[in-house]
């Protein structure tokens, strides 16, 4: 998968940007401060139907107008895709697809496949629970359909199965009338319970990749990822997808039961795949609370060096690259390692403030000189 354009109206600090990119590395170099990330941002927008720094659209409308647009023509193995992304102060973001209005939320969607390492990575490993299941969530509904129809539905069953359980805290209905929330249990784990054990293989396959990737740029330690449901379950190494759904389907309903008063006093489903969470262990030993910055941002870059070859095996083309001032975020070791993974062919867009960051590629890049929100090309 490739970006061959890239268009911005009053995106950011950007008033007009026409971009072509390429298929190699694409290195943005500039001052702090100048758009470099910008850049990034708009490309991931496009990619994935949101921004990875702000919840919030209206943010990215350049300061003083009233609407932004960004354009980005990828090209893929199944047929080149226009993304075209809107928003204005009025009108929720709107989305175009070759033209076509999508009604369904961007954030299902998924149009292309973006990898980004930058330097609020660490999250993932430093965060709490929403930002590992946030990773899981948005990688997996990358590349299934069927996970991102799931996510969709269980929302809507959580967010309705909630407002139950609130109403009945206050309005004090009677044990009869409270039965109803078994209906609710019933489409909830049917829902989660598939989330779950997509989660749990997928989490499988990344600790896999991630192990060997880190052995390549670090001899310090084993690193796993493993999930942890929100309800205790047995080993699962060598159980079948079938057999695993029909354990967990029975196990989440007993949780919801032996939560059930809880639940009806706290006015909140207290047990499900939005309670979730994923470890990283070193050696065995939790990251987020014994190893040391430097050893958690190792393991980010493995995990997305895995993201990479996860993507790959489901899609069969490579994800587009995105980095972020890499040049402070690894030593030299991790990035000589990191540009001999990507010079096998992975579109790759980097930014940077140091000149001299180019000096370690093995092959040619295109560089870019970005200044006050406007974008030159210039000789390596």
């Amino acid at each position: 998968m490739l970006i061959e354009r890239l268009r911005l109206r009053n995106f950011r600090n950007y008033a007009s940007l026409d971009l072509n990119l390429f298929p190699g590395k694409n290195v943005l170099l500039g001052d702090n401060g100048q758009g470099k990330t910008n850049i990034i941002e708009a490309i991931y927008l496009c990619g994935t139907g949101k921004s990875y720094r702000t919840p919030r659209d209206v943010e990215l409308i350049r300061w003083g107008e009233s609407t932004f647009y960004t354009a980005s023509r990828f090209l893929r193995k199944n047929g080149d895709l226009l993304v075209e992304v809107a928003c204005s102060h009025e009108r929720r973001k709107r989305v175009r697809l070759n033209g076509v209005h999508q009604d369904t939320s961007i954030e299902y969607i998924g149009a292309a496949n973006v990898v980004i390492f930058g330097p609020d990575d660490l999250r993932i490993v430093k965060g709490g629970p929403s930002e590992r299941r946030k990773f899981l969530d948005v990688e997996i509904s990358a590349v299934h359909e069927g996970y991102r129809k799931d996510l969709s539905q269980y929302r809507r069953i959580l967010a309705q199965r909630n407002a139950f359980l609130k109403d009945a805290r206050y309005s004090h209905r009677s044990m009869h009338g409270r039965a109803a929330i078994d209906a609710w249990d019933e489409q909830l784990v049917s829902v989660g319970t598939r989330i779950m054990v997509k989660r749990a293989k997928v989490i499988k396959e990344l600790s896999l990749m991630a192990q060997n990737a880190h052995k390549e740029i670090s001899c310090d330690g084993i690193l796993e990822l493993k999930y942890s449901p929100s309800f205790h379950t047995e080993d699962t190494e060598d159980v079948n997808q079938a057999l695993l759904t029909e354990r967990w389907s029975t196990l989440f309903s007993n949780e919801l039961l032996r939560l059930r008063r809880a639940e009806f006093m706290r006015g909140i489903t207290l047990a499900g795949p939005h309670r979730d969470d994923m470890t990283f262990t070193l050696d065995g030993v939790e990251m987020r609370i014994f190893s040391s910055q430097g050893q958690q941002r190792t393991a980010v870059l493995a995990l997305r060096l895995a993201e990479l070859d996860f993507v790959r095996n489901e899609m069969g083309e490579d994800a587009i690259l995105l980095l972020d001032d890499v040049s402070s975020e690894l030593d030299p070791f991790k990035r000589a390692h990191l540009w001999k993974y990507i010079d096998r062919g992975i579109q790759t867009i980097i930014t940077t403030t140091d000149k001299r960051t180019l000096n370690e590629f093995s092959k040619p890049a295109k560089v870019f000189k970005v200044r006050s929100g406007s974008v030159q090309e210039v000789t390596k």
